[in-house]
């Protein structure tokens, strides 16, 4: 049986994710810093799949399908955990992952009429805002900008937690994660508008 390389590095990220939760909720001082550098890889490897997949020629519908059943997982779990320990507010978590559903269905009906997720968009504000690289490369590296920093507040919390600057961290990590969440529901308004005919 032949390896599909994209895949394996999908789901390398998925079980990378839980790892990532099981370092942070032993609370050891080197776990923490260890989970913080294992979020920004965990997302690279976002990235590092797709590329692998276009530059290698091993780009297939099931690997685009399972690229974003990945990236739908590594995000739930970040945003869940950091919610439950109080770093983000867990509306943030309920409204990405009902924007979350609401795309991966709609995504799944214009599949079964024959549309790949990027193929469905009609205007060039919507391909640039869903499938263009810049808008990937960026959402990809602000996620992992405020995981990280949302790991590093909660380090701050448990192992320093009268370090001057927490309170600056903290509104940072709020703002990012707040700009996180508006842009993913910015780039999940096109598939909406764009999936009207194909629920019709």
């Amino acid at each position: 049986m032949k390896v599909n390389l994209p895949n394996v590095i999908t789901t390398s990220r998925i079980l990378l994710a839980f790892v990532t939760v099981i370092l942070l909720r032993i609370e050891n001082y080197y776990t923490l810093i260890a989970a913080i550098f294992l979020i920004i890889f965990v997302v690279f490897l976002d990235f590092l799949d797709g590329f692998v997949a276009r530059r290698l020629g091993l780009q297939t519908e099931f690997g685009a399908l399972y690229d974003i059943t990945g990236d739908r997982i590594v995000e739930y779990i970040y945003w869940i955990y950091f919610s439950v320990v109080h770093i983000t507010s867990f509306w943030y978590a309920i409204l990405v992952i009902a924007r979350g559903e609401i795309v991966n269905t709609l995504r799944a009906t214009a599949y079964r009429k024959g549309k790949t997720p990027y193929q469905i968009h009609k205007t060039r504000l919507a391909r640039f805002l869903v499938t263009s690289p810049f808008m990937r490369t960026s959402y990809a590296v602000l996620k992992a900008v405020a995981f990280s920093s949302m790991g590093l507040e909660l380090f701050l919390r448990k192992k320093v937690p009268d370090f001057v600057y927490l309170h600056h961290i903290s509104a940072f990590t709020s703002a990012l994660a707040f700009l996180t969440v508006v842009v993913c529901i910015l780039r999940g308004l096109p598939v909406i508008i764009d999936t009207r005919d194909y629920i019709k």
